[in-house]
């Protein structure tokens, strides 16, 4: 009896686990592990996009480029300053010694000689050249009732260049002689021109505009004996032009001698040479009436 008994129970165990099984978990083997991979030195770069170019250092920006300042219309001349060329000094007639002077356009004589006990002054000087032996006489002057500072002037004489000497007659009395080279000196004055003196003179160089009505003003002072007489040229420094404004002369003066002459002028520099005054005071101005 016990035995059908458990039998009986096992059909029924059986019974029950056939009607309503139980689901078991499936375990699944696990992946298998690789060890880890080593870093590639270099990462492959796409094959569609181009090599990297190397960066250009930056450069600095150059200023920019200025102007070269404009010119003037007229650049300023290089002016000089005299250059003193020769002192020579005497008394009465005599023949100095050589001098070396260079060639020179506007060589001026500065020349003064003393008066006698009469009061009266007088010098003829000539300039030799040793070369050629050619005689320039550019002093020759004579005064009455002249002061005790003597009797003075400037005359002018282009010079070539060379070995000269003077030779001085026609006066027993002490007499000075400085000779100056005046080429490329500055204007005295520009715009205008209004120049005084007495006897024989050069005057400065004076800076003048074109002006085709070119008036000279010019007056002289007679003598004590009543005669006025001038000669007056004007000259382009720098240039073989001269021009004769006045050569006039006239006896029985009480008054001074005055008239006007005219001369077209071109823009430069301009100076006068002034003689035959009977070291009288003379006057000239420039006025140009366009």
């Amino acid at each position: 009896m016990k035995t059908s008994a458990t039998l009986a129970l096992l059909v029924v165990a059986l019974t029950a686990c056939s009607a309503a099984p139980k689901p078991t978990a499936t375990r699944l083997p696990p992946a298998a592990v690789s060890g880890p991979t080593a870093m590639p030195t270099s990462l492959p770069l796409p094959t569609n996009a181009p090599a990297p170019t190397k960066t250009p250092r930056p450069t600095s920006t150059p200023e920019p480029t200025r102007p070269p300042p404009t010119p003037s219309a007229t650049a300023a001349p290089a002016y000089r300053q005299p250059v003193a060329l020769a002192e020579v000094k005497g008394t009465g007639k005599v023949v100095t010694d050589n001098y070396e002077l260079p060639k020179c356009t506007k060589v001026v004589f500065f020349w003064t000689v003393f008066p006698s006990s009469y009061g009266s002054a007088s010098l003829i000087a000539k300039l030799y050249n040793v070369a050629t032996g050619e005689e320039m006489s550019i002093i020759n002057e004579f005064a009455m009732d002249v002061p005790s500072e003597g009797l003075s002037g400037s005359v002018i004489q282009a010079l070539a260049g060379g070995k000269y000497y003077f030779a001085t007659e026609n006066t027993d009395q002490a007499w000075r002689l400085r000779v100056e080279c005046q080429d490329g000196v500055a204007p005295v004055a520009v715009g205008v021109l209004s120049v005084k003196g007495t006897g024989n003179a050069v005057t400065g160089n004076y800076q003048l505009p074109a002006c085709n009505k070119s008036v000279f003003v010019w007056r002289v002072g007679p003598t004590k004996s009543g005669s006025a007489s001038m000669i007056a040229y004007l000259v382009k420094a720098g240039a073989d032009q001269t021009w004769n404004l006045v050569n006039e002369f006239a006896m029985d003066k009480t008054q001074p001698m005055e008239g006007e002459a005219v001369q077209k002028l071109a823009s430069g520099l301009y100076y006068l040479y002034v003689s035959n005054t009977g070291n009288q005071p003379w006057s000239i101005q420039w006025q140009c009436r366009d």
